[in-house]
């Protein structure tokens, strides 16, 4: 029931250029060059490939970060929305067999962020009767209808674009018009975040970025760290400053539009798929047409990539074109104060402070003598 969580780490093992060994998890802190590093990742495509990575990474987390007993505590982990059932036994072995723990609960990211978008409910675990959760997140975008907090799993809908493909789409670009950065993964993931901005009329936006005059409102320069001063990442620089010859400097400008517009309109890359809005739509007209109203006024927004600027107002703009004038629409997104990324952490500190892990959760004597097939029959609630 904590209000942050005790640490955040990347779920990767990264190898520096002048290191001979990776570093996971707390590890990471310790790097201080972050220039043309390997990254190995257990993840692909949003799926655990790699379980000794996962397992490795696993463990420097609960014996060196957070220094717990693992056979005297639960477990609380999230998974993949329409997880493989192969992957799910996988984690349910290693959870109780590998490590121990008293009890154990696996649910997808979306189920979680309920009880932070509606904490007024979490305690009569059923979070909103009608919602709809949209995760933007690394791999790939879900939209997840819920009626009484159970997924309808013939709704739910994907868009294969998240953070990772923008940030490959933004370095495949930057290195054909200006600097080769394909190596510079960590670099550019921060210039993304620094400087990208959701357009909310892109066929404009992207004319005034043509322009070479003060119109263009999108053009800036990014000053490229060094790495001789101890700086990982660069800064925008001010356009009244002095120019510095000694800095490299990296122009940009309808770049910082077209990166987040890939989860709008996907096709710009190929991908035959609709955006956003179009799968919340197909999302919610699939479910019975009496709910299609109150889904739409419980729209839940989480994950990274949803923290552009104008992210919110475009998709809004967007979904009111495609949904009928009759419906009411109302998102729940997140504030100031709180971090789309650590939104359905959150959701799942509320989960079990209110006793929700304790109704949905699975003991380790219930999983000796029943096996995986407890695990299937626990958790069908969330999956």
């Amino acid at each position: 029931g904590q209000d942050a969580p005790t640490s955040v780490v990347p779920n990767c093992a990264i190898k520096p250029k002048r290191e001979r060994r990776f570093f996971v998890a707390d590890q990471i802190n310790e790097i201080i060059d972050f220039s043309q590093v390997f990254y190995r990742r257990p993840c692909e495509r949003g799926y655990i490939t790699d379980w000794n990575l996962q397992s490795e990474i696993w463990e420097r987390l609960f014996k060196h970060v957070l220094k717990v007993d693992t056979k005297e505590c639960g477990l609380l982990a999230s998974e993949p929305v329409l997880n493989l059932g192969s992957l799910s036994r996988q984690m349910d072995e290693i959870a109780f067999e590998k490590y121990g723990f008293k009890s154990f609960c696996r649910v997808p990211s979306p189920s979680m962020a309920l009880y932070e978008a509606f904490p007024s409910k979490a305690p009569d675990l059923m979070s909103e009767m009608y919602s709809v959760v949209v995760d933007v997140g690394y791999s790939f975008a879900h939209v997840v209808p819920f009626i009484e907090e159970m997924p309808v799993n013939h709704a739910i809908r994907r868009v294969n674009v998240g953070g990772k493909l923008l940030t490959n789409y933004l370095k495949e670009v930057v290195s054909y018009r200006a600097f080769n950065m394909m190596d510079e993964t960590a670099l550019i993931d921060q210039i993304k975040h620094q400087v990208c901005t959701t357009s909310l009329d892109f066929k404009t936006d992207l004319g005034a970025s043509k322009k070479h005059s003060k119109e263009n409102k999108f053009r800036l320069e990014y000053v490229l760290p060094s790495h001789m001063d101890g700086k990982t990442y660069g800064h925008i620089r001010d356009p009244k400053a002095k120019k510095n010859d000694e800095e490299q400097v990296l122009s940009l400008s309808n770049e910082r539009i077209t990166v987040p517009e890939l989860l709008f309109t996907p096709k710009l890359i190929g991908i035959n798929q609709g955006g956003l809005a179009q799968a919340i739509a197909e999302s919610i007209k699939a479910c019975h047409p009496d709910l299609h109203g109150l889904l739409y006024q419980n729209i839940v927004i989480i994950g990274g990539s949803s923290k552009f600027p104008n992210f919110q107002q475009r998709l809004e703009t967007e979904l009111r074109c495609l949904a009928p004038t009759k419906y009411t629409i109302n998102y729940h997104s997140y504030t100031k104060d709180q971090d789309p990324i650590n939104f359905a952490w959150k959701g799942g500190s509320k989960m079990v402070s209110s006793g929700a892990y304790n109704h949905y959760s699975l003991t380790k004597a219930t999983y000796q003598e029943y096996g995986s097939d407890a695990c299937k029959r626990k958790f069908f609630w969330y999956t």
